[in-house]
């Protein structure tokens, strides 16, 4: 089951980059006036919608993933374990928010699309609702997501069951998302830090969910003596 976990957990990681990057970011939604004129929502429609079904199809991916790297975890805390539940915990409201912000995409590019069609005339202020609320939930799922990635970061430093460089690497990922998170939320102009961020997180990802399945030579044996 670990290896199986650490398959989804890297097809996650690969699946989130593409998402990431299969549409441009959503823009302020503008008056389509007498539903003649397209708009951004309207021009992408297929790749913006192709965005939304491939964060369900991560999140699915995810959830996989985190089942195993909790076992895993606990495993390596013994009992009771203490922080594998606050990792499931984290990853499991990261999951919901992203699902939902995925749905209100979908809720905008419909909307877009009716309001084109004359079948949603006047309907900007709905648009531009739901086009803050979007930017709004994304922002809010980084907390959690900081928080899962400091946990499993301190689960692998207080047990050794992973390389260590991992899990400090890990605390301070947690501690970046955390303030990026709190950075977004005030309005602060980020620029392309976030981005690199993103990558540099998707990279530590990918090489955990590899360590559940198949652990780095250098922690082979303190994960064996960790999972005795």
């Amino acid at each position: 089951w670990d290896r199986v976990a650490a398959v989804a957990g890297m097809l996650f990681v690969v699946v989130l980059v593409v998402a990431q990057y299969v549409a441009p970011a959503p823009v302020y939604p503008v008056e389509q006036v007498g539903g003649l004129t397209a708009s951004f929502y309207v021009n992408y429609e297929g790749r913006l919608l192709t965005e939304a079904i491939l964060a369900g199809v991560a999140s699915m991916l995810f959830l996989v993933f985190l089942g195993g790297l909790w076992a895993f975890l606990a495993r390596a805390e013994g009992q009771p374990p203490r922080l594998a539940p606050v990792v499931v915990a984290a990853g499991a409201v990261a999951t919901g928010l992203v699902l939902l912000q995925a749905a209100i995409l979908t809720a905008l590019i419909t909307l877009q699309g009716n309001e084109l069609g004359v079948r949603a005339q006047g309907s900007s202020w709905a648009a531009r609702a739901l086009f803050y609320l979007h930017g709004a939930v994304g922002d809010l799922a980084l907390f959690p997501f900081a928080v899962f990635l400091a946990a499993a970061a301190a689960v692998v430093l207080r047990t050794g069951v992973l390389a260590r460089w991992l899990g400090w690497v890990g605390v301070a990922f947690g501690l970046l998302v955390g303030m990026l998170a709190v950075g977004l939320i005030v309005g602060l102009d980020i620029g392309p830090a976030d981005q690199v961020v993103f990558l540099l997180v998707a990279a530590w990802l990918a090489v955990l969910a590899f360590g559940v399945g198949w652990p780095l030579p250098a922690a082979t044996g303190r994960a064996d003596r960790a999972l005795d």
